[in-house]
């Protein structure tokens, strides 16, 4: 049995692996899926000093609350972020990182940093609310089904834009890309191209998903679930 962690992207919450998480589960793995602060559920905390470091602390604070210690920890988009925090403070709960079309951050570097083409789907802000950034249209992320854009659209909230301005904190680069990680690319959209590229230059496994959009845990959940279950086997084998 393994311990997943999973960590969602801007304008989503945890409700956006719902489609995921019972697939892990049937196989009798343990699940967490957490909703970040200021965003969905919990939007209602949200605050213009609200970035980054918050998020990767209540990751952590989460892991040694449920006493995670063999994490498979996986960060969706801008979790890519959070996790890469997450595992340059405590690595020895980690057993694997997989990023889901994610950034891959080192210290001092800020999502804007890694993908600037980022800015224009975070420019649009809430009437009154300029340190907030309305979602984007997830047709711009490969969802065509109009259920699954309808679904969408019903749950997605506003977030506080000081979580891609923030740089990551000053943590240990060097113990976080020693924990053994997976990136998983969702290839129908190119604007990541370059990050999966980053990911094999630092010797990280990359599963491509040909013709999968940014969104896959809503557009393709069954082969993403596949995929994530497949870390827990590789990791099994002697």
């Amino acid at each position: 049995m393994a311990t997943y962690v999973l960590v969602h992207g801007s304008w989503l919450g945890g409700w956006s692996w719902d489609r995921v998480r019972p697939v892990l589960e049937q196989r009798g793995h343990r699940v967490f899926a957490p909703t970040l602060a200021g965003m969905a559920g919990r939007r209602h905390l949200a605050a213009p000093r609200m970035g980054l470091s918050v998020h990767i602390r209540e990751i952590v604070e989460l892991m040694e609350q449920q006493d995670v210690t063999d994490a498979i920890l996986v960060g969706h988009s801008y979790g890519g972020m959070v996790i890469a925090g997450t595992g340059g403070l405590i690595p020895g709960r980690i057993r694997r990182l997989c990023y889901i079309d994610g950034l891959l951050p080192r210290s001092g570097q800020s999502a804007f940093d890694l993908i600037p083409l980022m800015k224009e789907h975070f420019s649009q802000s809430p009437p009154g609310l300029p340190w907030m950034s309305s979602p984007a249209d997830p047709a711009l992320f490969g969802v065509d089904d109009e259920n699954d854009r309808r679904w969408l659209e019903e749950r997605v909230t506003p977030v506080p834009r000081r979580t891609v301005e923030e740089a990551l904190p000053v943590v240990d680069d060097a113990a976080r890309e020693a924990i053994p990680a997976t990136y998983v690319h969702c290839a129908r959209l190119p604007f990541l191209n370059e990050t999966a590229k980053l990911a094999a230059q630092r010797g990280m496994q990359v599963i491509t998903l040909a013709g999968v959009g940014h969104l896959a845990m809503v557009t393709h959940p069954q082969v993403l679930a596949q995929e994530l279950l497949g870390l827990a086997r590789l990791d099994d084998t002697p």
